[in-house]
């Protein structure tokens, strides 16, 4: 396996965990969400969703992606794991 194959592994392996938490958090409790439109909802939801699928079958399939792939599945696995210990840090812990 290639180098860039196992970055860019570990970043989708981290963006899936992260979207997974991060929409664990926002929808398994009473948030700002819930008071949003229905379509807003179902529109976050889907997006959110597709994003953690898309990240899992790369999982699956290992390939070798380009290095602007890498580099953007990288900066969104920070941001979602960013995102799912804010969550918890300021609104699931307290």
């Amino acid at each position: 396996m290639e180098t860039n194959q196992v970055i860019n592994l570990i970043a989708n392996i981290l963006l899936t965990i992260g979207i997974t938490l991060f929409m664990v958090f926002i929808y398994g409790r009473s948030t700002m969400i819930d008071k949003l439109p229905f379509l807003e909802r179902i529109i976050i939801k889907i997006a959110l969703a597709m994003s953690a699928c898309g990240a899992f079958f790369n999982v699956l399939t290992i390939t070798a992606s380009h290095n602007s792939e890498i580099l953007f599945n990288s900066g969104l696995a920070v941001v979602f794991i960013w995102a799912a210990w804010f969550h918890f840090k300021y609104f699931v812990k307290k």
